[in-house]
Formats: structure tokens, C-alpha cells, sequence
């Protein structure tokens, strides 16, 4: 399994309140770095020695990987990039005041009498006079120094003990999803290469992390397996969504047939209306039965009063005859 690589940066973002950056130099006899407070144990000396002008040639940082290794057992790497180097260097010599910036195995309390004369990025290593004049052969992107010593006792002293390498002391950031996670911080948009390992960042936080080797080309593989597995998977579902929607609207089509409703409901009605109709039909019968013998009943009436009135009527004009004659005898 790979280690966690933890890239160097002086991003303010991974600074954890500190002003990341480089604050001083050390010579020592073993080259070492110091990040977040934390010293590593760095490459092999590369040193020039000039005994006559009691200079020191040397490179201060090299885009490497280190090995490291916690007290807790905790291992991983860290990585320096050209791209953070030149970053670093243009910000020590932007805030370089030259004085009191150099101690001696990293102890604050014993300064060594000297100033940085030069300092340059490597372009070309076999072209850079870091190889062509001082013989040191390193990779594109290292930070060279030449620092001036001024006593020259202390400069014997150097030379003695083979304290001729750099160090440099400060606080640099770290870049990985565990110290994102510690310290609440965000890294930026797009994807970050490093070493084997891709971290994908999207609103700064590593939404996914994934190889950038054979490891990759597996997991895409698998990935696209399961792509198909869930594609094959989302057309059965969907078939079977499918059928089951048939179904529902053949039933409600069922539902809704307008022929078999209404054969349906005449075949209910039609009993129960010719029931009806033969009692209303009865009952008319009865009213008409009725409505003759009254008719009839009224009739007979009639003729009764028609009658009496004519028997009335001959018995007045009889009356009146009578009365003329009884008229005509007075």
C-alpha cells in the first residue's frame, strides 16, 4: 500500500496561523528540513568549499520525496515541487533582511557570522554552474545558495566538522486530505497529482481520490462493469416498470369501457324500469276504470235533473194557465 505524500506549499490556506516560509538557514554536516515545527533528515551533502574566499555552495531545497517516519509510527513522504521551491525562494528574498539568518545545526542561540551573497533556480543542470563551476550536479528546480562567511576561524571551523550543507528552518504547509481534515482547510478547484494518487477537489474539499497508474486503468475497468451491471439492471427495471404501466392502463381502459358499462348497468336497470312501468300503467288503468264510472254516475245525474226540471217546468206554465183563467173570471 502507498504512503500518504503530504506536498509542501506556503499557501496561506494550509498555514494553520502561521506565516509559512522560510526564516533561517543552518549549516550542518546532515541537510535537513523543517516543516510545521517537525525536522527531516534530508539528501546526501552537495557542497562547494572556497578556502580562499571562504565561501559555502550548496543547495538549500531539491523537488524531492522524503521518507518519513513519526514518533508514533506513522509513515508518509513529503514532497517538495519545483513550483513550491521557486515559490518559497522568491519569498525568503523578498523578505530577506541578511543579517542573523544562518545557526549552526539548527540552534537558534549560536549564529554564524555570514550573509547569502547568491542565490539561483536551476534551468538547465548540465548547462547551470551549479554543475559547470562547482561540480554539483542537480535536478531542475533546485534553490542553489552561495553564502559569504566572514570570520575566517569560524569558517575553519565549518570546513573541520563538515558542516557545509543547508538546512533550512521554517513553517511549511502540507497538502493531504488528513490535514485538511485537522486543520479546516480548503484546497483549490481541480484535480492534484501526487505520486501515485489523484485527489479530486470540488468546493474545496477531496470529494475523490483515485490512482493514476494501472491502478486507475483497473478501477475504471471495474468501474465501467459496474456501469453496465447498473445500466443492464436500470433496462430490466425499467421493462418491468413498463409492462407494469401497460397493465394499470389496460385496467383502467377496462375501468372505463363505455359499451360494457352500459350493457352492464341495462342489464340492472331494465328489470327494476319495466317493474315501474307495469305499476304505472296499472295505476292509469285503475284511474281511467274510475274516472268512466264517474263519468258515467255523472251522466245518469244529468238526465235525472233534466227530468225534474222539465216536470217543474209543465207544472208552472200549468200554473200560469191557471192563474190567466182565474184572471179573466174576476
Amino acid at each position: 500500500m502507498d504512503r500518504p505524500v503530504y506536498k509542501i506549499t506556503i499557501d496561506p490556506e494550509y498555514s494553520d496561523g502561521e506565516d509559512l516560509g522560510v526564516e533561517m538557514i543552518a549549516f550542518t554536516s546532515t541537510p535537513a528540513i523543517k516543516v510545521l515545527g517537525m525536522a527531516f533528515n534530508a539528501v546526501a551533502q552537495m557542497t562547494f568549499k572556497d578556502d580562499v574566499k571562504m565561501r559555502i555552495v550548496a543547495p538549500a531545497m531539491i523537488p524531492m520525496q522524503i521518507y518519513r517516519k513519526d514518533e508514533d509510527g506513522t509513515e508518509y513522504d513529503v514532497l517538495f515541487t519545483e513550483e513550491v521551491i521557486e515559490s518559497i525562494h522568491s519569498k525568503f528574498m523578498q523578505n530577506l533582511q541578511n543579517k542573523d539568518i544562518f545557526n549552526l545545526e539548527h540552534n537558534a542561540q549560536e549564529k554564524v557570522p555570514a550573509y547569502i551573497l547568491e542565490t539561483w533556480m536551476v534551468e538547465n543542470p548540465k548547462e547551470d554552474k551549479a554543475y559547470t563551476t562547482y561540480g554539483i550536479e542537480v535536478p531542475k528546480g533546485t534553490l542553489m545558495i552561495t553564502t559569504q562567511i566572514t570570520d575566517k576561524e569560524y569558517y575553519q571551523h565549518l570546513v573541520e566538522s563538515n558542516q557545509l550543507g543547508y538546512s533550512i528552518e521554517g513553517f511549511l504547509g502540507l497538502k493531504l486530505s488528513e490535514i485538511i481534515k485537522q486543520n479546516n482547510m480548503k484546497l483549490p478547484e481541480g484535480e492534484h497529482l501526487i505520486q501515485d494518487q489523484i485527489y479530486v477537489v470540488k468546493n474545496g474539499e477531496i470529494v475523490e481520490i483515485k490512482a493514476n497508474s494501472q491502478e486507475l486503468k483497473e478501477e475504471e475497468k471495474m468501474a465501467d462493469e459496474v456501469a453496465e451491471e447498473e445500466e443492464e439492471e436500470k433496462e430490466e427495471v425499467e421493462a418491468a416498470e413498463e409492462e407494469v404501466k401497460e397493465e394499470e392502463e389496460e385496467a383502467v381502459k377496462m375501468a372505463v369501457d363505455v359499451t360494457a358499462d352500459a350493457e352492464a348497468v341495462l342489464a340492472i336497470v331494465t328489470p327494476v324500469m319495466e317493474e315501474q312501468v307495469n305499476q304505472i300503467l296499472a295505476i292509469i288503468a285503475d284511474l281511467k276504470n274510475q274516472l268512466e264510472e264517474h263519468i258515467s254516475a255523472m251522466e245518469g245525474e244529468k238526465e235525472e235533473t233534466e227530468v225534474e226540471a222539465k216536470k217543474n217546468y209543465m207544472s208552472s206554465r200549468e200554473l200560469f194557465k191557471a192563474f190567466v183563467k182565474f184572471s179573466k173570471t174576476r
